[in-house]
């Protein structure tokens, strides 16, 4: 059910398959143990969902969240005592320690993830996207990255969605259009000058899950 996707000596991520979580949670005694980790609060946010997909999708990228800090942060905190809140631009981090943590989900895989750096992470099922989807993208914009192709519109999405969750504010779609993509290589995606940041070199790391493309940016600073 839970995975440990490791990005790098600063970044790990934790990915939950949802379809198992599911099973899990129809076995009482499992059920009971799953929802220790949550606080009154939660398990209050979790009973109001109105449809089942949501919950299940809200309550796997949480306890991901919370093992993963848990793991790395906060070693003497219960899972129980450690809560998410959102600061202004709605990015979550952990209440106890101040630290920004990463969430995304899809119908079958919620995923968390830590980082010392700035970075964003996102997940997508491969065959969300045929091609990239107007207006966010232009339909050249796979073939402009020099060196090398970019492999998916999927993966385009999911890098455009990382580094928005890392440095965007404002509309989603008026950051693609704004934000271009320079280069594209195998680990390492270097992006146009924009209003949005100076750094223009970014790590790129990713996985596939479950028939999903997960991926986490972090910026290059030498």
């Amino acid at each position: 059910m839970l995975s440990h996707l490791t990005a790098s000596t600063n970044s790990d991520v934790y990915a939950v398959y949802l379809p198992q979580l599911m099973l899990r949670l129809k076995v009482p005694a499992i059920q009971q143990q799953l929802m220790s980790n949550l606080s009154a609060d939660e398990l209050a946010t979790y009973h109001n969902f109105i449809y089942k997909k949501p919950a299940l999708s809200w309550l796997g990228a949480r306890l991901a969240a919370k093992w993963l800090l848990k793991k790395y942060q906060c070693h003497n905190i219960t899972t129980k005592q450690l809560s998410l809140v959102k600061n202004t631009q709605g990015a979550p981090f952990c209440a106890i320690s101040g630290q920004p943590i990463g969430i995304s989900h899809t119908s079958d895989l919620a995923i968390a993830a830590l980082s010392e750096s700035p970075f964003g992470v996102d997940t997508e099922h491969q065959s969300r996207f045929d091609t990239a989807p107007e207006p966010w993208f232009s339909k050249d914009e796979l073939s402009q990255g020099d060196v090398q192709v970019i492999p998916s519109a999927t993966q385009l999405w999911c890098f455009k969605e990382a580094l928005y969750k890392a440095v965007g504010t404002g509309p989603f779609v008026t950051f693609c259009q704004t934000v271009r993509i320079s280069a594209w290589h195998t680990n390492r995606v270097i992006i146009a000058t924009n209003p949005y940041t100076e750094l223009t070199h970014w790590r790129r790391h990713t996985w596939q899950l479950h028939n999903h493309d997960i991926l986490l940016t972090e910026p290059i600073y030498d």
